[in-house]
């Protein structure tokens, strides 16, 4: 920590013709508030909902998902976690964490329906009026994105299509990579302009930093090591801040499949260095291809790069995705040998068969196969690497202040099913994992969360992300996260 005193003079001549500059410790230090962490109101905060389908096995005798409560450590990873063990930094267990509105329906399909339907609106009944995502939405004044790992449905009548709710109808999600590339290109602004910001013929050219470069040189100098990492950080983020400003394009009222309707995508401000124009992918821009298992893993990580831009742009705030239908029919591809449990792979395997653990004798459900438990793990791993490519490229991407993505964004995936079986004598919770958000959660950890449901989890993600709800469908436990 620096003894530096900044005084209001420097502090004016350092900022030039610069915006407002970022709070220094050294600054706080002088007035008796040194070492308090601020809280970042200067970036959007996100929230994102990854659907497991089917659920899977998780029981007391052999636990598949969860570790030891406390830290992630590479020693204690359990076997569905093993190969992500690079980004266990940036996500959280929730163990035991109790599902009240899908239990209270789990007679409707065998639970299936119930599970999916009250997976992010916590709803009493089969016919919620809103899920989360869209909350999120109606409070910020821009649309959802609601996406789908997979086509092969029984149209709107199955309420196991969707986990997403608005004014009491589904909201079927996207399931073409290339009909959200096109929803978003014209609401980001075009490569071509963004290369031509740093070319000597653009207005921006010029940097405004340039004119104070001095003054800011000379405070730099004489502020502690922290800080000179903020005032670094924040002169990148103006200065990216400007070249996006350059190629900015305005957006497209109106609304799209997918979004939620009564909000128009607006202008985007664009903020972070991942908030550049969209590129398609013509391999995965079809209906076929996303019916076509075999392309399911890229076309949900170019639903990952979209997601990245789209967050980075602030084009929305709440997406939630579907990764596969409840019951679903469709063959599953080879996983990535490195996801491959104890050599059980999933290629040709029925979805819904393998959270049966792979038995299914003249409709007898009741029983698994010798490798039916590690060949569920592959299934969890493969659906998890989806989770786990959005981590990653949401950890590379920057907010204005120079920050990470990830940092301000909620990642929360998990299973609707209790047990892949139905089986939930000996199964306390489907498994539950958030990721993200390090400037107001803390990830890293396996919390056991046994005294909340999961409407409390929702009204405390109310609460961070401002929403203002006094409870979340009777959740109104606020929890340590």
């Amino acid at each position: 920590m620096s003894n530096f005193k900044l005084t209001r003079r420097l502090f004016v001549s350092g900022a030039g013709t610069l915006l407002t500059l970022p709070w220094f410790e050294s600054a706080l230090e002088n007035i008796g508030l040194g070492g308090l962490a601020l809280a970042d109101t200067t970036n959007p905060r996100r929230f994102i909902s990854f659907y497991f389908p089917n659920g899977t096995y998780n029981r007391t005798d052999q636990v598949t998902w969860y570790p030891p409560v406390g830290p992630l450590t590479a020693g204690t990873l359990s076997p569905v976690l093993a190969p992500f063990g690079s980004v266990m930094g940036d996500l959280s267990i929730y163990r035991d964490i109790s599902t009240r509105a899908s239990d209270n329906l789990q007679n409707q399909a065998g639970q299936h329906n119930g599970a999916s339907v009250a997976f992010i609106t916590c709803s009493p009944n089969m016919n919620p009026n809103i899920s989360f995502e869209h909350m999120i939405a109606a409070k910020v004044g821009k649309p959802a994105i609601v996406l789908q790992g997979n086509t092969a449905d029984q149209g709107d009548a199955q309420a196991d299509n969707a986990i997403s709710f608005l004014n009491g109808r589904q909201v079927r999600g996207i399931s073409n990579p290339g009909d959200l590339y096109r929803q978003l290109l014209g609401q980001v602004a075009p490569s071509a302009a963004l290369a031509l910001a740093g070319s000597p013929t653009s207005p921006v050219a010029k940097s405004i930093l340039d004119s104070a470069l001095v003054d800011l040189n000379q405070l730099r100098s004489r502020l502690g090591k922290s800080d000179q990492q903020r005032l670094d950080d924040y002169m990148s983020g103006v200065r990216s801040l400007e070249m996006k400003m350059a190629g900015a394009a305005p957006g497209t009222p109106g609304t799209s499949p997918g979004t939620s309707p009564g909000t128009s995508p607006s202008t985007p401000t664009p903020v972070g260095n991942a908030c550049v124009a969209p590129t398609n992918d013509a391999a995965v821009d079809s209906a076929a291809a996303a019916a076509n298992g075999s392309l399911y893993l890229e076309r949900m990580r170019v639903f990952n790069d979209l997601i990245t831009i789209a967050f980075s742009c602030d084009i929305t705030r709440s997406i939630s995705v579907m990764l596969d239908v409840e019951t679903g029919g469709r063959s599953l591809p080879a996983a990535p040998p490195s996801l491959v449990y104890q050599g059980a792979d999933i290629a040709g395997w029925n979805n819904h068969l393998l959270s049966h653990f792979g038995h299914f004798e003249s409709g007898d459900y009741s029983h698994s196969t010798p490798d039916g438990i590690p060949r569920c793990i592959t299934r969890d791993r493969f659906y998890l690497s989806v989770v786990v490519d959005l981590i990653t490229k949401l950890k590379s991407a920057r907010d204005a202040n120079g920050g990470a993505v990830l940092d301000n964004t909620i990642i929360h995936a998990g299973f609707g099913v209790k047990d892949g079986m139905h089986n939930a004598s000996n199964t306390k919770s489907p498994p539950t994992l958030v990721a993200g958000g390090r400037n107001f959660l803390t990830p890293g950890q396996v919390f056991d969360f046994g005294a909340y449901d999961v409407s409390d989890m929702f009204y405390t993600f109310n609460n961070i992300l401002g929403l203002g709800m006094d409870n979340f469908q009777g959740g109104s436990k606020l929890m340590k996260l």
